[in-house]
């Protein structure tokens, strides 16, 4: 290892640009780079179009989604690049749409499949909270 990283390490903090020049002097350390980031672009692409077509599909602008989530344009908008969603917020745009969804768990041989809603409203037994 270079020899600012291993003082870095030592005295607890140096500062963010050496850190980072010392660690892209690593040998190696950018070597699949061009892989890595046109993978994380394709999957950028592929949940942009994920969001999108589901929208596409219910025949429906941004703007239709927008007001069905009583949310500005730009919301849906920025939304629909997200690279990651909370469960609610994804429950929220199905429902705008009208689409309906479940996530599949599996766990070694079990496979079980779970409404997304019940998975952000869990269904308490006997009506209970």
């Amino acid at each position: 290892m270079s020899e600012s990283f291993m003082d870095a390490q030592q005295d607890g903090f140096a500062p963010i640009d050496d850190t980072f020049a010392a660690l892209k002097s690593l040998p190696g350390i950018d070597d699949d780079l061009e892989e890595r980031m046109e993978a994380s672009e394709q999957m950028e692409r592929e949940h942009i179009a994920g969001l999108a077509m589901v929208r596409e599909v219910a025949a429906m602008t941004q703007d239709d989604v927008a007001r069905k989530m009583g949310v500005a344009q730009g919301s849906v908008s920025r939304l629909e690049r997200r690279g990651d969603l909370l469960l609610s917020s994804l429950r929220a745009y199905f429902k705008a749409v009208g689409a309906e969804a479940t996530i599949v768990l599996k766990i070694g041989d079990t496979r079980r499949v779970v409404p997304l809603d019940d998975l952000v409203e869990p269904r308490h037994p006997s009506g209970s909270h």
